[in-house]
C-alpha cells in the first residue's frame, strides 16, 4: 500500500509540473518563430500604404457607380409602374 501512495504523489507532481513545461515549450517556440520575422523598410511600408489607399478609393468609386446605377434603375422602374 505504501507503493501506491508514492505512485500517486509522483503522478500528482507530474500533473503540477506539466502545465509549466507546456508553457515553457510554447514560449520557446514563440521565441524561435519571432527570430524569423522581418520588418519591412520605410519605403516598403509607404508603398504598401499607398497601394491600399488607392485600392480603397477605387473600390469606393466602383461601388458608388453600381449603387447609383441600381438606384436610378429602380426609381425609373417604380415610377413607370406606378403611373396610370
Amino acid at each position: 500500500m505504501a507503493k501506491a501512495a508514492v505512485v500517486e504523489e509522483n503522478t500528482a507532481l507530474q500533473k503540477v509540473k506539466e502545465p509549466g513545461k507546456k508553457l515553457g515549450d510554447f514560449l520557446g517556440d514563440v521565441r524561435s518563430e519571432m527570430r524569423k520575422v522581418s520588418t519591412p523598410s520605410t519605403a516598403e511600408t509607404r508603398t504598401t500604404t499607398a497601394v491600399v489607399i488607392v485600392t480603397v478609393f477605387a473600390f469606393a468609386a466602383y461601388f458608388w457607380i453600381v449603387d447609383f446605377g441600381i438606384n436610378h434603375s429602380l426609381n425609373a422602374l417604380i415610377t413607370k409602374l406606378t403611373q396610370h
